[in-house]
């Protein structure tokens, strides 16, 4: 399939394009999925002679009438697969959007299952950009829940895991257990976890070595106090906590860091679009310096604290902020035009 995708010719757009009118009409009509599954896996062999570059027609399949998670997977697991190829090896993008855009909603202890369904249909109700890739992190006991109810294309995340598979450490949840329920990232490092709990640098080190060898996606969270950026200390708060990820993550592959200014998260403050491109700078820099020139053009380096669709447009446009951790504002209808910032 992804061979069929790279290689150029001269009628496979439209060819394909036909082809998968009919296969989502059939589906349609049987009111079966794998019919459509069926006939759009048969498609490469019928237009491999023909086929051209890929294109976006492809994300058209997403916008099927199958919303929720238990019917997408049946029709997209394989397509999901084919557009990350895509988006990931395209040679025709820019530097910047290289790195595709990542906008990770943290809900916290937040939310039920009434409220839980109402953002899950806004979701899926709503026309989010296909360029943008979309975690919810959502509290341990909704997790299953909100799996079957998000979009397909939207991942979902653990909001903490240990650093062991399994054994006598009560209230703990393993990358493991994660993973069996449909959660494919985790978020660790976050500043509450860091303060309430005391975290240690180390600790979440250990935790995202852990979990990136169990096979999770990783949103590492790093960031300094008021009182650290009053002392001008950021860059060495942010150097010292990422050191901590360097000494045990090996393969940066799976791993997208956020940084959160801590006196901005669900303060109201935030940092000004120069602020925060700053900081983001300075790490694209110290990872060029400690760890190498390729993961520090290909990481993905989100900001966090107080985004929201006011200020999201100029976050954006910096050309080091690829992506955002938004709290308060992803449980509200406003976290699309969040995702939808670089539209």
């Amino acid at each position: 399939m992804i061979q069929f995708l790279r290689v150029t010719g001269g009628r496979a757009h439209s060819v394909w394009h036909a082809h998968q009118n009919e296969a989502l009409s059939r589906a349609t009509m049987d009111n079966n999925p794998s019919v459509c599954e069926t006939m759009l896996l048969d498609v490469p062999k019928s237009v491999a002679p023909q086929a051209q570059k890929f294109t976006a027609v492809f994300i058209k399949l997403f916008e099927h009438q199958w919303k929720t998670y238990e019917g997408q997977k049946k029709v997209s697991t394989s397509y999901q697969y084919i557009l990350y190829e895509f988006y990931a090896n395209s040679n025709t993008h820019s530097k910047m959007s290289a790195r595709k855009f990542c906008v990770g909603g943290n809900w916290k202890m937040n939310g039920d299952q009434k409220s839980i369904a109402e953002i899950s249909k806004t979701l899926s109700g709503a026309a989010l950009d296909p360029n943008t890739e979309v975690v919810i992190g959502c509290p341990a006991i909704y997790l299953m829940y909100a799996r079957n109810l998000l979009p397909c294309t939207v991942g979902v995340a653990g909001q903490n895991a240990y650093k062991v598979a399994k054994g006598a450490f009560t209230g703990e949840i393993s990358p493991a257990m994660l993973k069996d329920i449909g959660a494919d990232w985790v978020i660790l490092g976050h500043s509450e976890r860091r303060a309430i709990f005391n975290e240690s640098d180390e600790l979440i080190a250990e935790k995202a070595e852990h979990a990136l060898a169990e096979g999770l996606k990783v949103i590492a969270c790093i960031g300094e106090t008021l009182d650290e950026r009053e002392a001008g200390k950021t860059n060495e708060v942010v150097a010292r906590q990422m050191c901590a990820y360097a000494k045990k993550v090996r393969d940066w592959t799976n791993v997208v860091v956020a940084y959160e200014p801590v006196w901005a998260i669900g303060t109201g403050k935030t940092a000004t679009p120069e602020q925060a491109q700053e900081v983001h700078a300075f790490l694209r820099q110290w990872l060029t310096d400690n760890i190498s020139k390729e993961v520090s053009a290909a990481l993905r380096i989100q900001y966090g604290g107080s985004v929201t669709a006011a200020n999201a447009k100029d976050l954006a446009k910096k050309p080091d902020i690829d992506g955002f951790l938004v709290g308060g504002a992803s449980l509200k209808p406003e976290f699309v035009d969040i995702i939808n910032a670089r539209q």
